[in-house]
């Protein structure tokens, strides 16, 4: 049985733009596209956006009227593509079988490093407590043990056992 992991950066882009600003990190935040190039849609808020009802996609215009007092940052795909670089070279740590999902996320399994590290859980635990000292993202992590759950949609983490799910780190 191979033990695979999820693992997604939370609110990337837009957390990646909060450590880059830190006098933003305590207000609704918006990572956006072009306006003049007709590309004005959220493509990432950070969680005090997200209360505030923004949803990723929603056109800038909508997100404002929603929130008065966001912040707006125009998307630095240099600046994402070096921390996705970073969260790798963490995952490689623990194995070299990582498959990217997109610039925030990969399944990578671990089945190999179990007996180094005890579990899937704990290997899950150890890659989201280092990106947050290392990088100084937090990410979310599902665990699952088998191959065919992890190619289905996100609905993967439920009713599928033995598995876990790890919120963010603290």
């Amino acid at each position: 049985m191979r033990t695979i992991l999820h693992v997604d950066l939370n609110n990337f882009y837009a957390s990646v733009e909060c450590l880059y600003r830190p006098e933003i990190r305590d207000k609704p935040v918006i990572v956006c596209g072009d306006a003049e190039s007709r590309h004005g849609i959220v493509l990432a808020k950070n969680q005090i956006a997200k209360q505030a009802g923004i949803k990723t996609g929603e056109v800038i215009w909508e997100a404002k009227l929603k929130c008065p007092g966001l912040v707006q940052v125009s998307a630095d795909f240099k600046k994402y593509l070096r921390f996705s670089r970073m969260a790798r070279a963490i995952y490689a740590d623990y194995t070299d079988q990582i498959e990217s999902f997109g610039i925030d996320e990969a399944w990578i399994d671990v089945t190999g490093s179990l007996k180094l590290f005890e579990s899937g859980p704990n290997i899950a635990n150890i890659i989201r407590q280092r990106f947050k000292t290392e990088i100084g993202l937090t990410a979310s992590s599902g665990v699952c043990r088998g191959i065919i759950f992890r190619r289905t949609s996100p609905s993967w983490y439920i009713g599928v056992r033995p598995m876990m799910i790890l919120e963010s780190c603290p």
